[in-house]
């Protein structure tokens, strides 16, 4: 698998220790097979290059972006659903979602084959209609996803999760501004950013070069960026959404400056 297309295992793997948890936050059942044991290797060296302290980023990032999900379909009824860069993202799968909800997963080929396999062996029922979409972000991927069932004049909701970090400052305000252009005003984003800020990032950035996936996008005003490509945001702290949801941040740990975002597409 692809460097990049690896980090989703060491994700599918913080989803499947929070699922293990009595008060957990949401409940992936596939997430500890599709992590595999290389996942499970993964997040632990990565915790311990970060001062060997867990902080509850993955876990408070997937239950604020699955609330963000179910909100905009359930409350705002929008019935499109893309999920750039998917990885092993299994929301078609575990979240109770409305009737009609089209779900489309964008992601390099090789990474949806293994998750496929996967989740075939296991008899997994998406819980709405579900399309995979092989592309490379890197090129014209647009057309592919127009290609599929995907309706542009229709309201969209769009989820860029664990991706910007890896992408170079162009290609991310591209892709930003290519979900706007195929997006009618009251479509939706939720997108997440990388901020370099605590002192053991330097290790933190030294184990993704040595994975073959450098970290090379950490905005210092992501509302502004999503504002220059079309999209109105709004940024919320991972230490104030882990206190509202019953994960504090520890106290050996600094907070991050790191942001989840949800946004709106105004009128062009």
């Amino acid at each position: 698998m692809d460097p990049v297309g690896f980090t989703s295992r060491l994700t599918a793997a913080a989803r499947a220790r929070e699922s293990e948890r009595r008060d957990r936050l949401f409940n992936d059942a596939f997430a500890a097979v599709l992590a595999g044991p290389e996942g499970f290797a993964f997040l632990d060296r990565h915790w311990m290059v970060l001062g060997e302290t867990p902080r509850p980023n993955f876990e408070v990032r997937t239950r604020f972006f699955d609330d963000f999900l179910l909100e905009v379909t359930r409350i705002r009824t929008i019935r499109q659903v893309v999920l750039v860069a998917a990885g092993l993202d299994t929301r078609a799968f575990r979240l109770e979602w409305p009737s009609g909800v089209r779900l489309f997963e964008l992601d390099q080929p090789d990474v949806l084959g293994y998750k496929a396999a996967i989740l075939d062996r296991f008899g997994a029922k998406p819980r709405c209609e579900r399309n995979t979409v092989a592309v490379d972000l890197r090129r014209n991927w647009s057309r592919d996803l127009l290609d599929t069932a995907f309706l542009s004049r229709e309201p969209t909701a769009w989820l860029l999760e664990g991706l910007l970090m890896y992408l170079p400052g162009a290609a991310v305000e591209r892709l930003l501004k290519e979900t706007a252009e195929l997006s009618v005003p009251q479509s939706e984003l939720g997108v997440d950013t990388l901020a370099l800020t605590l002192p053991q990032m330097q290790g933190f950035i030294d184990l993704y070069a040595e994975r073959g996936c450098p970290v090379t996008f950490t905005p210092d005003d992501p509302v502004g960026l999503l504002g220059r490509c079309g999209w109105r945001a709004k940024a919320y702290r991972y230490d104030e959404e882990g206190a509202r949801l019953g994960r504090p941040w520890p106290v050996a740990a600094p907070p991050p400056r790191s942001a989840m975002l949800t946004a709106q597409r105004g009128i062009p």
